[in-house]
């Protein structure tokens, strides 16, 4: 893997990243545990997380090639860990799970490939729909996450009204980043593109 990569710089944008990736596990325990408060604590600093990052890198000065790969990695394996669970609990749409785990994949995989086999280091600039793509993903995780808690209370709650239009957003924004990313991937494999948005 590329030097660049290989050492993170250890700053506050990039240690408010890496705690998403390390509050993974701990979040899951809390949800299977049914500590509901305490994974709604921990929900809300990762989805805070995601959105201060990026900002105090850019305030403070502070934005690096590997912080620019890291935040977008972090987001990715929140996304597959969250979704994979409730999944498994049938508490996901099982089309907008693949969706999901194809895109979150895909993209993962283009890291190893560019910067580990190629040694192409390209850059990671997320235009706006990308960006509600993830806002949208946390939004759900949270209205799922909030649907889990009144269930297991024994409320007998509807979250159609939310979920469906959530769901139908979310799921079209899905498919157009996939949609744009393997062309924007195969022009930076073949050298004719340098930045993903």
């Amino acid at each position: 893997m590329s030097r660049t990569l290989a050492k993170i710089p250890l700053n506050l944008p990039n240690g408010l990243t890496l705690s998403r990736v390390f509050l993974i596990a701990p979040l899951l325990w809390l949800l299977e545990a049914q500590l509901f408060f305490g994974a709604y604590v921990l929900a809300s600093w990762v989805f805070l997380t995601d959105f201060l990052d990026g900002r105090l890198a850019r305030a403070n000065g502070q934005t690096t090639f590997a912080g620019a790969i890291l935040d977008p990695v972090a987001d990715k394996l929140v996304a597959l860990s969250l979704f994979s669970y409730l999944f498994v609990l049938h508490r996901v749409e099982p089309w907008y799970y693949a969706l999901i785990v194809v895109r979150d994949v895909a993209q993962l995989a283009s890291i190893p490939i560019l910067i580990g086999w190629r040694r192409i280091l390209f850059k990671v600039a997320p235009k706006r729909i990308p960006k509600w793509g993830t806002a949208l993903n946390f939004t759900l995780l949270g209205v799922l996450f909030v649907q889990l808690h009144t269930d297991a209370a024994g409320f007998d709650l509807s979250y159609a009204w939310i979920l469906l239009p959530l769901y139908l957003i979310s799921g079209v924004i899905e498919v157009y980043i996939l949609v744009t990313y393997l062309p924007r991937f195969r022009q930076i494999y073949l050298g004719q593109h340098d930045t993903f948005e």
